[in-house]
C-alpha cells in the first residue's frame, strides 16, 4: 500500500534537488526517484496512481501546474485579437517632444555610424575540424539536456521514436553543411534501452548512410542509456503490465535483444542526474579544440580594435563637416 502523504513529502526535497541538478522533471523521472527511495512499486498501477494524486495535489496548490515537463502536447498557432491603443497619438506626441529636447549633435553622429560598428565574434565551434551533435528519442527531456548544453552551442535534434524519412533528410542535410566547414561530426543519441531503442539506433545509423553520410565523415555514438550506466548506477526495469510485455514479446526486435531488462532514459535523469549532465557535457566538449579558439579569439580583438579606431575617427571628422557646413550657412 503506497502511503501517499510520505510520497508528496518527498516530492518536495525531490524538486528542490533537481533543480540544483538543471534538471525540469518529467512524470516518468519523479516515478523512477520515488521508487528508488523505496515509496512506491514499480508498476504500471502505481505510475498512473502517482499521475492522480499529482493532479489532486496541484489542484489543492500544494505544485504549480507547469512544475513538470511535458512536451507531448502542443498548441499550434494564437488567437489574432490585438488592436491599437486609444492614446497611440497622445503617446507618439509625447515621444516626439521628448526626442526633440534631447537632440544633441554628437548623440546624431553615433545615431548614424555607431550601428555600422562590425561585431567581431567567434563562435565556439568556429573552424573546430571536429563538431558534435546530440540527438535524444524523448522530447519531454529534451529541454533539460539543453539546459546543461547552452554554453557549449551544439544543436539537439529530437528523434521521437523512428524519425519520419522526411526529418532525417533535413537532418542529413543540415549534417551536410556542416561538413562543408569542419571534417567531421559526431552524434551523441540519448535514448531507451530497450529493444526499440537501440534498433532506432540501427535504423538511423542505415539512414543516414542511405544519404552518403559515411562513418569517416559521422560517428554515430550511443551515450546513454547504456548496459553499464544500468549496472553502476542501479537504474530499474521500465513498469510493464502484463498486456505490455506479452506485446513486446511479440515483437520482432525482442528476438535479437540480447539484454535481460528494459530500462529508459528517465531512469538516468531520475537516478543520476549529476551523472549524466557529466557523461553528456564532457562527452559534447571532448573533440573541442580550446586553442584552436583562442587563436581566433585574438585575432578577433585585433580586428575589433581596428574596427573601433576606424569609427571613432570618422565620427570626429562628420562632427567638424557639420560644423563646418553650419558656419558656412
Amino acid at each position: 500500500m503506497v502511503d501517499w502523504k510520505k510520497v508528496l513529502d518527498e516530492i518536495d526535497g525531490a524538486l528542490r534537488y533537481f533543480t540544483e541538478q538543471g534538471v525540469k522533471p518529467t512524470l516518468r523521472t519523479l516515478f523512477y526517484y520515488l521508487y528508488s527511495k523505496g515509496l512506491i512499486p514499480n508498476t504500471k498501477s502505481a505510475y498512473k496512481g502517482l499521475s492522480r494524486v499529482l493532479v489532486g495535489a496541484r489542484k489543492e496548490g500544494r505544485y504549480q501546474w507547469d512544475f513538470l515537463e511535458d512536451k507531448t502536447r502542443v498548441v499550434m498557432g494564437t488567437l489574432g485579437d490585438s488592436r491599437f491603443s486609444d492614446d497611440v497619438v497622445e503617446k507618439f506626441k509625447e515621444e516626439l517632444a521628448s526626442k526633440f529636447e534631447e537632440l544633441d549633435i554628437d548623440k546624431m553622429i553615433e545615431e548614424t555610424f555607431d550601428y555600422l560598428r562590425p561585431w567581431i565574434n567567434v563562435r565556439r565551434w568556429a573552424e573546430q575540424p571536429t563538431v558534435c551533435e546530440v540527438w535524444i528519442e524523448k522530447e519531454a527531456l529534451a529541454s533539460t539536456v539543453q539546459s546543461w548544453l547552452t554554453d557549449l552551442e551544439i544543436p539537439i535534434r529530437v528523434n521521437r521514436g523512428y524519425s519520419s524519412w522526411t526529418f532525417i533528410y533535413n537532418n542529413a542535410e543540415a549534417l551536410k553543411w556542416a561538413l562543408q566547414k569542419h571534417k567531421r561530426v559526431v552524434i551523441h543519441y540519448l535514448g531507451d534501452l530497450d529493444p526499440s531503442g537501440v534498433d532506432i539506433q540501427r535504423f538511423l545509423q542505415e539512414a543516414l548512410d542511405y544519404f552518403n553520410l559515411t562513418d569517416v565523415d559521422v560517428e554515430f555514438n550511443a551515450l546513454a542509456v547504456t548496459p553499464t550506466q544500468v549496472e553502476e548506477f542501479h537504474l530499474p526495469p521500465r513498469p510493464e503490465d502484463a498486456e505490455t510485455i506479452a506485446k513486446l514479446h511479440r515483437d520482432p526486435r525482442f528476438k535479437t535483444y540480447d539484454r535481460p531488462y528494459i530500462v529508459e532514459l528517465d531512469a538516468l535523469v531520475a537516478y543520476a542526474p549529476g551523472e549524466f549532465r557529466r557523461i553528456v557535457t564532457e562527452a559534447a566538449g571532448a573533440v573541442w579544440d580550446k586553442s584552436i579558439n583562442d587563436d581566433l579569439k585574438a585575432k578577433a580583438e585585433e580586428l575589433q580594435e581596428q574596427a573601433d579606431e576606424l569609427l571613432e575617427d570618422t565620427k570626429e571628422k562628420a562632427k567638424e563637416k557639420i560644423l563646418r557646413d553650419l558656419g558656412g550657412v
